[in-house]
């Protein structure tokens, strides 16, 4: 009855575990992020306090919410996409900021609800009864196979960010009828999010 109890109890706390580390750690990072975008515009917050006597906490916030949506406003004009683009012809040109600035705007298009860079969640088929599942990028033509019956998938191998493209055949392709976001969530679960019927 000791051993059962004792049983009992761990079970019950590593279930708790589940729930408070990835709650823990998402509040800990919200609240790192926070303060460190409140350092950043601490200056402006001094200055308001110095010189107008006026004093707002967490004006770093509210700062970055103005400018992202400034920033939205901005790039979705004319002279604001012109503006943008040879912004971004300065950066790719620049040596290794190059590559880590595209390598970030990739991942960020991902979320991005004008982008398509992930079009579908899909199984890919393979050895006859297995299955590897990935999101659909774009399809494609092999020169001297005479048929557009190709499609580019991104097998993520380690989270999301790090990962393999494959061509597979449209033959070897299953939709899940899952939407991206949903593909998403099974890729940081581990497949753990996965539905038990697809």
């Amino acid at each position: 009855m000791y051993q059962s109890l004792l049983s009992k109890i761990k079970n019950r706390f590593l279930a708790g575990l589940t729930v408070v580390i990835p709650g823990v750690i998402t509040v800990f990072v919200i609240v790192w992020l926070f303060q460190e975008v409140n350092l950043l515009f601490n200056p402006f917050s001094l200055f308001l306090k110095h010189y107008i006597h006026i004093y707002i906490p967490d004006i770093g916030l509210i700062l970055l919410f103005v400018l992202v949506l400034f920033a939205g406003f901005f790039i979705t004009n004319w002279i604001g996409r012109g503006i943008i683009n040879f912004y971004e012809n300065v950066m790719f040109k620049i040596p290794i900021v190059n590559m880590l600035y595209k390598s970030t705007k990739q991942w960020v298009d991902i979320f991005s609800p004008d982008k398509t860079s992930f079009k579908k969640f899909i199984l890919v088929r393979y050895n006859d009864n297995k299955f590897i599942y990935g999101f659909l990028t774009s399809s494609t033509r092999l020169k001297g196979d005479g048929k557009d019956d190709y499609v580019v998938v991104y097998v993520p191998t380690n989270h999301l960010y790090i990962g393999v493209n494959i061509i597979a055949s449209k033959d070897d392709i299953i939709d899940t009828n899952l939407s991206v976001e949903e593909g998403i969530n099974i890729v940081l679960s581990a497949g753990i999010a996965f539905p038990d019927k697809l």
